[in-house]
């Protein structure tokens, strides 16, 4: 017997809920964690990988960046390397996930891992 203002869920709905939850658990990489102090007038940088088929990229942004990119020339000789410098003046905490990609032979897919940049700002 249904109620006056109550719908009934088909039953189906609560097993594709849990099979989604249980899908996007598994999808997930384990992020890295590398902690850096830095003075808010220096510059930080990461090299990640070189090879001809590997590379990175910003995944999440720092909200306090002057400079927040990817660089691969001469300067970092080829290596893909990460830079980042604090806005001037600021201090206190900011972060940046990457994405570094690796091992792939140019025809599937890289493997992917990711390492969040926990930045402590201060003068």
């Amino acid at each position: 017997m249904v109620h006056a203002g109550v719908r009934r869920l088909p039953v189906i709905t609560p097993l594709l809920l849990m099979c989604g939850i249980v899908l996007s658990c598994g999808t997930s990489s384990p992020v890295e964690v590398l902690n850096v102090s830095l003075s808010n007038i220096d510059t930080f940088e990461y090299p990640t990988m070189g090879g001809d088929e590997d590379g990175a990229r910003v995944a999440t942004r720092p909200r306090h960046a002057e400079v927040s990119e990817i660089r691969r020339n001469a300067e970092t000789n080829w290596v893909a390397t990460y830079v980042y410098k604090p806005v001037a003046g600021y201090v206190g905490p900011d972060v940046v996930e990457l994405a570094i990609l690796t091992s792939s032979d140019g025809v599937s897919p890289p493997d992917v891992r990711r390492l969040a940049i926990r930045f402590s700002v201060h003068e």
